[in-house]
């Protein structure tokens, strides 16, 4: 419903901030929303490649999930072009995507590009928390706050590419607002 897009726009009100939704029982709700906020939203999933996909909805829209289908009515996009859409950075991934992580985190020099993630991540196909932790230490982030849950959890982690300051976001970056993201509902945000 873009509560993210709120939070982040009363934080951050020079900040480029993208909300992906696929979902077309919510996306109206997400573009009213948005609209007034200056949020640009997307009728899209993103995974690790360009696709089609369908919604599995099964009632409750905070569990509805994607999966891959030639006949899917709406277009996934990889995670690297929901980035570049940024300008190539992300301060801040907000990322919510009912399993479809798992995808994202093939994606590894994407994430090089991702300063802080804040997530909900689930625990399908078998998987524990040890391969949330794995997953994303191999990606480069520092765990710096975890809420388990016995199928799901929350984590916030920090890129550690970034914390010594060794590596710094594009020059070509525009003011001091970050770049948000959120995505499916992942809301990426740019410019700090």
């Amino acid at each position: 419903m873009g509560f993210f897009s709120l939070a982040a726009r009363g934080c951050y009100p020079g900040a480029a901030i993208h909300a992906y939704e696929p979902n077309p029982r919510i996306l109206p709700y997400l573009a009213g929303n948005a609209r007034p906020l200056q949020v640009r939203v997307f009728n899209e999933a993103v995974g690790a490649t360009h696709d089609r996909v369908e919604i599995l909805d099964s009632g409750e829209s905070n569990l509805a999930a994607v999966q891959k289908s030639p006949a899917g009515s709406v277009i996934q996009v990889p995670f690297s072009e929901a980035v570049a859409r940024l300008g190539g950075h992300v301060d801040l991934l907000k990322l919510d995507c009912e399993g479809a992580e798992w995808e994202l985190f093939e994606s590894e020099s994407d994430w090089r590009r991702v300063r802080d993630l804040r997530m909900e991540y689930h625990l399908t196909n078998g998987r524990c928390f040890t391969d949330v932790r794995r997953a994303v230490e191999s990606l480069g982030f520092a765990i710096t706050r975890h809420e388990p849950d016995s199928r799901w959890g929350i984590l916030w982690a920090a890129n550690r590419r970034f914390a010594n300051g060794s590596e710094q976001p594009d020059p070509g970056r525009r003011g001091p607002e970050p770049g948000l993201g959120a995505a499916g509902s992942s809301i990426p945000l740019r410019g700090r």
